[in-house]
């Protein structure tokens, strides 16, 4: 009996030496990380470029062409200077020069493309009168972009009215649109709408035409009858080359003849020319005040280049204006301005 109890004593206390309690102790959480990544990194690899593509291409695609639309849209563009040249019949030689102005922290790359000039009243379905080619441009805060090439007209109408708004307005507004790729540093290029319209000061219906010296003439072998000179005042940036331009002249309605203005070359500022006129000399006598002024109604009537070519879209527009001038006939005809 002592043994049993002693033994069963002896095997209590072993068994009580081992652990009584049913927890297993637990892996860490970062190996078990570890080894999820380990076996899935194909996985997370796949996810990430399911990230890239569906948030970062977006930005590349999306958003970086819709800030360089705005920022394009933002920048102002000014005519600083306009020569047409070398008129004919269909088409003529352009020079324009511009400045582009940026406030944009951006520096991309504009390339060249064919530009369509047109008139603001014609949007949004434009009309094109012509097309220009755009040269390459690196935006800059201030960049110069100069053109220079010979553009075909290729809608008349257009151009008529074009030329219209620039000899018979204070101001008139012009547009060019067309459609350039843009390139930001490592970026893929994408494309942008470049649609501008500016304001440029047009010829003022040549006001300020002014009559500052004239003598009459005999035995010119044109028939020429009066001769002198006179100023045409030119506010704009434009300098247009018109060929010879003859202009009717009348009295109170009545045709008393016409002027030629050889080579009128009109260029920004005041403009000295020559002019030849053939009058009726008796007309104009009995048609002056009593006071020798002689009320004169000028009007455009034809504008012909060096090759004898009529000019059609720079005759359509000086028929339309009418320059009412006092000539002080008496001031003329002695040499002082009248």
């Amino acid at each position: 009996m002592a043994e049993t109890t002693k033994g069963k004593s002896y095997s209590d206390n072993v068994e009580s030496s081992e652990p009584t309690s049913g927890f297993v102790k637990k892996e860490p959480f970062g190996s078990k990380v570890k080894r999820h990544c380990a076996r899935f990194w194909w996985l997370w690899l796949v996810i990430f470029a399911i990230i890239v593509l569906v948030v970062v291409l977006p930005i590349i695609y999306v958003g970086v062409p819709h800030k360089g639309q705005k920022e394009l849209d933002k920048a102002e563009i000014e005519v600083t200077n306009q020569g047409i040249s070398d008129p004919k019949p269909n088409s003529f030689h352009l020079v324009l020069k511009n400045t582009i102005t940026s406030t944009s922290s951006y520096h991309p790359t504009l390339s060249s493309f064919n530009g369509s000039l047109f008139l603001e009243d014609t949007l949004p379905d434009i009309k094109p009168y012509g097309y220009i080619t755009i040269p390459q441009v690196h935006s800059e805060a201030v960049n110069n972009v100069d053109i220079e090439q010979d553009v075909q007209i290729v809608d008349m109408d257009q151009f008529i009215a074009y030329n219209k708004l620039v000899i018979n307005s204070e101001e008139f507004r012009l547009g060019l649109r067309g459609k350039p790729s843009v390139k930001l540093g490592g970026l893929p290029s994408f494309d942008v709408d470049y649609n501008k319209v500016v304001t440029m000061k047009g010829l003022n219906k040549l006001a300020g035409l002014a009559i500052t010296s004239a003598q009459l003439a005999q035995n010119e072998t044109d028939g020429a009858t009066l001769l002198g000179t006179l100023v045409i005042p030119n506010p704009s940036v434009i300098s247009v080359a018109m060929g010879n331009v003859t202009m009717d002249l009348s009295v109170n309605g009545t045709y008393i003849g016409y002027t030629l203005i050889p080579d009128l070359n009109l260029v920004p500022g005041n403009n000295t020319f020559n002019m030849r006129s053939y009058v009726d000399t008796s007309k104009v006598l009995k048609l002056a005040t009593p006071e020798l002024v002689l009320p004169l109604d000028i009007i455009g009537n034809s504008s012909i280049n060096s090759a004898g070519e009529h000019i059609p879209w720079l005759e359509a527009a000086i028929k339309e204006n009418t320059i009412h001038y006092d000539l002080n006939l008496a001031s003329a005809l002695s040499g002082g301005s009248s």
